[in-house]
């Protein structure tokens, strides 16, 4: 019997809808590779050579930026001219090549930043000169180009870092010298330009990596020579520049890796020669230097792709030739050095892009393009 974990966030951005069966499937053109993967928390977005989106999963309330409102077992093609994207539960951010920033699907509290509470099913343009973007559970950021940090959405436990706990529906700036961010159910990590990390929001298991298990409104300086973090569900994982991975707060599935199943109250280093590294809902992904993946945390999904559906309370190598890693809700995905990639863990809404709305594939599979 699978153990569930309520879920109140996370872990992380225009054609006919199908739903079809393998034999109407057919891997990307050559000539338009992927060239980037976004996991959401029940879907996937791909960028392929040709700055074309393309999605999958749930679409519930148009946040694939697909004109029907159903799941897509699949991965179609939404828009173009797309440098990232940042997808949320159901709400998604698309970072346009040049600069402007366009927003879809769900905005009960804000999060679209559009002044309102209104769904929005068809992409609008809320803003320009920006150069990154983020989204947590039912928020949103995006970093200007002078490195300003902006937010809009729910804010219950001060997520959005602006000193404040209400929810926000037209962007308000966080800071200044940001260089990108990384939110979860209710917590955020933000990485400033000198190096130097740190974290808002929900901390009631120790996952704000202040020693603390007080939620804070202001960010609050964390560690400093960072390079990469990333926030699942009340854990935080981030990478020094010498390539050290630590991990902080709830670890109750083994998703810090630390073999272990007790809450870290404090970073602590669980993992070296990391290159990046990904949260999901209660699973942690490791990408290291020498293109190998790494896997801990639930796995009652078989998020985890080892071929069973175990947790694992320390990391284990599951795959050679890795190329980048990202890790959904109960999803993963990963895009090999020969350009294919693959997906393993829930299906429910067909976020793994394998041509059906099949749960639990504990093995990683190669995702197809309409």
């Amino acid at each position: 019997m699978k153990t569930y974990y309520y879920f109140i966030f996370f872990m992380s951005l225009n054609v006919l809808a199908c739903s079809a069966s393998d034999n109407d499937t057919k891997p990307i053109d050559s000539n338009s590779d992927i060239m980037k993967i976004i996991t959401g928390f029940n879907s996937s977005f791909f960028i392929d050579s040709q700055h074309n989106a393309w999605a999958c999963g749930n679409n519930s309330k148009n946040q694939l930026a697909f004109p029907t409102a159903s799941s897509q077992y699949l991965a179609v093609k939404v828009t173009d001219n797309v440098n990232s994207i940042a997808a949320g539960d159901r709400h998604t951010l698309f970072l346009k090549i040049d600069g402007s920033l366009w927003v879809v699907g769900d905005n009960e509290f804000g999060q679209l930043g559009t002044g309102n509470t209104n769904t929005v099913t068809t992409p609008v343009q809320i803003a320009t000169d920006i150069k990154g973007i983020a989204t947590g559970k039912d928020f949103s950021f995006f970093i200007k180009n002078d490195n300003s940090l902006w937010a809009m959405g729910n804010n219950v436990f001060g997520q959005l870092g602006n000193g404040n706990t209400y929810k926000q529906t037209s962007p308000v700036k966080v800071m200044d010298n940001v260089q990108s961010v990384s939110a979860a159910t209710a917590h955020t990590l933000i990485l400033k330009t000198d190096g130097t990390l740190w974290s808002c929001g929900n901390n009631s298991a120790f996952q704000l990596g202040d020693g603390t298990d007080i939620h804070k409104s202001t960010p609050v300086k964390i560690a400093s020579n960072v390079i990469q973090m990333s926030v699942g569900n009340q854990f935080s994982l981030f990478i020094k520049s010498d390539g050290r991975l630590f991990g902080v707060g709830f670890d109750g599935a083994g998703q810090l890796g630390d073999n272990s199943v007790y809450t870290v109250k404090n970073p602590k280093e669980i993992l070296n020669n990391v290159k990046e590294a990904f949260a999901g809902h209660g699973h942690a992904l490791a990408l290291k230097k020498d293109g190998t993946l790494w896997v801990a945390g639930l796995n009652d999904f078989g998020q985890l792709g080892k071929g069973n559906y175990t947790n694992g309370a320390t990391f284990e190598k599951v795959m050679d030739n890795v190329k980048a890693i990202g890790a959904g809700n109960y999803h993963s995905t990963v895009l090999l050095e020969d350009g294919k990639v693959l997906s393993s863990g829930s299906n429910g809404s067909g976020q793994l892009g394998i041509g059906r709305g099949q749960s639990d594939i504990n093995k990683f599979s190669e995702v197809s393009f309409k």
